[in-house]
């Protein structure tokens, strides 16, 4: 996989966990920020905080997936229920390493993701 393709190095590194490549993927002043739309986001800085931080958000949803997006121009990661629901996506910044992570799991702005299409014959 290219060096340059950070969406596809932060899924290899997420599932199955991998803090070694975690670690490699994110820059050491990576800047993660959580848009939840209440007191449960904010901001974390530095490799090992957000590192932890990441691990305590996937742990509480073990049966959803990840996988690449692109999201307001940007390459992501969108996390899936079984049932195809999206309860997040990851904006991803950075070159050769993660510099930012703008992660958005406010219902309200999700609802563009979840939207049903009508079924057609």
């Amino acid at each position: 996989m290219p060096r340059h393709d950070l969406a596809a190095r932060l899924l290899v590194a997420l599932r199955p966990w991998n803090e070694v490549g975690l670690a490699s993927v994110l820059s050491p002043d990576v800047r993660m920020v959580v848009d939840s739309g209440d007191e449960t986001g904010g901001e974390t800085r530095g490799r090992s905080h957000v590192i932890r931080e990441l691990e305590g958000r996937l742990a509480r949803h073990p049966d959803a997936s990840l996988v690449r997006v692109h999201a307001n121009g940007h390459p992501g990661l969108a996390l899936r229920r079984p049932d195809g629901r999206v309860i997040g996506v990851a904006v991803i910044e950075g070159s050769e390493s993660i510099r930012g992570l703008w992660i958005s799991t406010a219902p309200r702005k999700l609802a563009s993701w979840n939207r049903r299409r009508p079924q057609t014959d």
